[in-house]
């Protein structure tokens, strides 16, 4: 080869074509050339090049070495077909001409699946037909090659070269299907390159935009937060305001009733007013007890106490709601029904609002019925039956108002203490669970431990 490059180079001194090198490296120094631009692209800092940068590089160094007039990279694109791109031309090389004659040979290397030989002495199966012989005859060049560029068997892309001497080209061919695979490898290397720094913006933008999210969250919490602080303080200071004329209402109808010598319609007219203030009295004191457990303000009181007797004591409580309903309230306490430790006052007002609940709903002439039996492990269960009408929408029981659709007619006391009663239920650890009864009805399970764990 070194006898051939001799003559390479005394025909590019004497048509000037030759690189500003003093002769045609070998392929050694070529891969010296080829491994140094890989290194540069896999571990130097900076923006990362594109393929068209890679494929100029490539071409370039073929041109400086071999004294080439033109260079091509051709590639896949879209439907798979070869299109150029990119390459480099020698200084006085006329572009307009290299383009369509490498269109010309990427096609035949295509379509052939082989190398494709210009030159009018080229013989073999790589010698081009006589249509690309005459499209050659009409440039300026004297030579012209298409190489396949193949991976995994196959083809991948096509190297095109074009220059002035058969000669300087058939010796430059070993040099261009050494260059092939590894421009392969280097687009190969900066589309993977290109996917991760895309794939490194979508992360840093999902990031941004979920650090925007966050600080939006933080400012609608604290904006919660301070809206909660005013509801507490709105509730408090008008509980406050509420309670001391109502107090007055109330000890003023007790003395008519118990002290004055009323008539039959004054007494049912004072009845009624003392039933009235001690309806708002409930009310004001669920809606101080409701902003009290969504500000966190729920204490427990823990304490040994009879759960049998804090159910009398409950069903007792709810009679004279049943008797006015017209319901039979059935308590059943088994002797087993012991002791519990919790909170007693809190416990007795879930069982209170569950109990009216359960009043509440049911027909004329029906039944509630109170039972406890054990739940299993250290757990008790209490449940309730009624004979209401089916629930139209047992998701949102424990809410006192749906956002998204809300009703027309508001949240009545009654369920208003039943969304309170839930919230205690979760603050002494017990859970409640919503059956249908059978024929009818409702079947209410509290679940509640025995007593706090770790005591």
């Amino acid at each position: 080869m070194g006898e051939q490059a001799k003559k390479v180079l005394e025909a590019g001194v004497a048509d000037g074509s030759a690189g500003p090198a003093s002769g045609p490296s070998d392929l050694q120094t070529l891969s010296t050339e080829i491994v140094n631009l890989l290194y540069e692209q896999a571990f130097a800092s900076g923006e990362a090049r594109t393929e068209e940068e890679i494929c100029e590089s490539f071409a370039e160094i073929l041109i400086r070495h071999w004294g080439l007039s033109s260079v091509i990279v051709y590639l896949p694109g879209e439907g798979g077909r070869l299109r150029a791109c990119a390459g480099h031309v020698r200084p006085g090389a006329s572009v307009e001409e290299a383009r369509p004659l490498g269109d010309l040979l990427a096609a035949e290397v295509e379509r052939a699946g082989g190398e494709c030989h210009c030159w009018p002495d080229a013989r073999g199966p790589a010698a081009a037909p006589p249509a690309l012989l005459d499209a050659l005859s009409r440039t300026e060049f004297g030579a012209g090659a298409g190489v396949p560029i193949r991976a995994r068997g196959e083809l991948a892309g096509a190297l095109v070269v074009c220059t002035q001497s058969a000669e300087r080209l058939r010796a430059a061919l070993d040099a261009v299907r050494c260059l092939g695979p590894a421009i392969i490898i280097a687009v190969g290397n900066a589309r993977r390159g290109a996917a991760m720094d895309e794939q490194h913006r979508r992360i840093e933008s999902l990031v941004d935009e979920s650090r925007r999210h966050a600080a939006a969250l933080e400012e609608a919490n604290r904006e919660l937060q301070r809206v909660s602080r005013y509801r507490s303080l709105f509730l408090a200071r008008m509980s406050h305001e509420l309670r001391t004329p109502l107090t007055s209402i109330l000890g003023f109808a007790e003395i008519l009733l118990d002290q004055e010598d009323l008539t039959g319609s004054q007494r049912r007219f004072c009845e009624k007013i003392q039933s009235s203030g001690f309806q708002l009295q409930a009310s004001l004191n669920q809606l101080v007890d409701l902003s009290r457990l969504e500000a966190g303000h729920a204490e427990l009181f823990l304490h040994e106490f009879s759960l049998r007797e804090t159910l009398r004591e409950s069903c007792a409580a709810v009679a004279r709601l049943a008797q006015k309903q017209g319901v039979t309230l059935d308590c059943v306490t088994p002797p087993e029904a012991g002791g519990i430790v919790s909170d007693e006052g809190k416990l007795r007002q879930v069982l209170y609002n569950f109990l009216a609940f359960a009043i509440g709903r049911s027909p004329a002439g029906g039944r509630v019925g109170v039972t406890v039996a054990p739940a299993g492990g250290d757990r008790i269960s209490v449940e309730i039956t009624d004979e209401g009408g089916p629930l139209t929408d047992p998701a949102h029981l424990f809410e006192p108002v749906d956002i998204d659709a809300p009703s027309e007619r508001g949240t009545n006391m009654n369920e208003l203490g039943l969304v309170i009663a839930h919230r205690l239920l979760r603050v002494l650890g017990g859970a409640v669970t919503l059956r249908d009864a059978e024929p009818r009805g409702l079947r209410v399970s509290l679940s509640l431990p025995a007593r706090p764990e770790g005591k």
